[in-house]
C-alpha cells in the first residue's frame, strides 16, 4: 500500500470512529455537537475532526507529524477546517488565544511527558463552560503500548508489552521495525498510564470526570472488523480495569 492509500485508509477509520461512537456518545452525554467550537489536539489525518464538522461543529486541528497534516488538509476536501503543524511542548501552541466548546484528543494523552503541565495547557484552550474529550488504551491492557504497530509477528501479539524484558531488551534487538514506532512504544512503556493513573493526575490538575466510558473491545477495533463493547461494571474495579479494558473515552470540565 502507498502512502497516499494508507493515509485515505487512516483518515477514513478516524472519521469512522468519530461520527459512530464519539459523536453519539456525546450526545448521549447531553454534549451538543453542532453549533460548538472543537479543537482537535494530535489531529492526524484528520478524520475525527472532519467528522465533527460534518455534524455541524466549527474545527481546528493540530499535530506535531506534518506529513500527516499535509494528508489532513488534503483529505479534508472543502470543509472550513484549519489545520496546523506544532504541539503542545511549544512555548505557544497553535490557537493559544482561543477557547474551544470541546477539546479532544483521540490516542494522544497516554504519548505525552509532563502530563501535569499538558493538563495545564489544554485547560487553558476550554471555555469556562467547556469540554476535554480524551481517549486512550490503559497501559495494562492487551494493546496499551500501542505494540501493534510493529512489525515482528510476536511481538504485535497481545500482552507483549508486560512481558519482563520484551520492552528493554527484545525490542531494540528487533530486525526490520521503524525506529520512531519502537521510540514509541518504549516511551509508553516508561509512561505507564492506566485508568487511575490518568484519574489522579486530572484531579490534581483541576479537572472533573463528567462521564467514562470503558469498553471491553475498543471503537479503535472496528480496522479489525470487530464490534465495540462496554466494559460495564468492570469499569469500576480498581486493578481488574486496567487489564481488562482495551479503551476507555473521558468526558471533564473544568472542577
Amino acid at each position: 500500500m502507498n502512502e497516499t492509500e494508507h493515509a485515505r485508509r487512516y483518515w477514513q477509520y478516524e472519521y469512522d470512529v468519530s461520527a459512530r461512537y464519539m459523536v453519539p456518545l456525546l450526545r448521549q452525554w447531553g454534549k451538543a455537537v453542532g453549533g460548538t467550537s472543537v479543537l482537535d489536539v494530535g489531529c492526524g489525518e484528520g478524520g475525527g475532526v472532519c467528522a465533527m464538522h460534518d455534524h455541524g461543529a466549527r474545527c481546528v486541528g493540530f499535530d506535531v507529524d506534518e506529513h500527516r497534516v499535509n494528508a489532513a488538509v488534503e483529505l479534508k476536501g472543502n470543509r472550513d477546517i484549519v489545520f496546523a503543524v506544532s504541539n503542545l511542548y511549544n512555548e505557544h501552541p497553535p490557537y493559544h488565544d482561543e477557547k474551544y466548546d470541546l477539546v479532544m484528543l483521540h490516542d494522544v494523552f497516554e504519548h505525552l511527558d509532563d502530563k501535569e503541565e499538558m493538563i495545564r495547557k489544554l485547560m487553558g484552550y476550554m471555555k469556562p463552560e467547556g469540554a476535554l474529550l480524551l481517549t486512550f488504551p490503559p497501559y495494562y491492557s492487551a494493546y496499551g503500548a500501542h505494540q501493534q504497530h510493529l512489525r515482528a509477528p510476536f511481538a504485535r501479539l497481545p500482552f507483549f508489552h508486560l512481558i519482563p524484558f520484551s520492552l528493554s531488551v527484545v525490542l531494540p534487538r528487533l530486525k526490520n521495525e521503524y525506529p520512531h514506532i519502537v521510540e514509541e512504544v518504549r516511551k509508553l512503556g516508561r509512561l505507564k498510564m492506566g485508568m487511575g493513573s490518568f484519574e489522579n493526575i486530572a484531579a490534581r490538575g483541576g479537572l472533573r470526570i463528567v462521564y467514562r466510558q470503558a469498553y471491553l473491545i475498543s471503537p479503535n477495533h472496528i480496522r479489525f472488523r470487530l464490534t465495540p463493547l462496554s466494559a460495564g461494571p468492570l469499569a469500576s474495579i480498581p486493578v481488574i480495569r486496567e487489564i481488562v479494558c482495551s479503551g476507555v473515552v473521558y468526558l471533564l470540565s473544568k472542577q
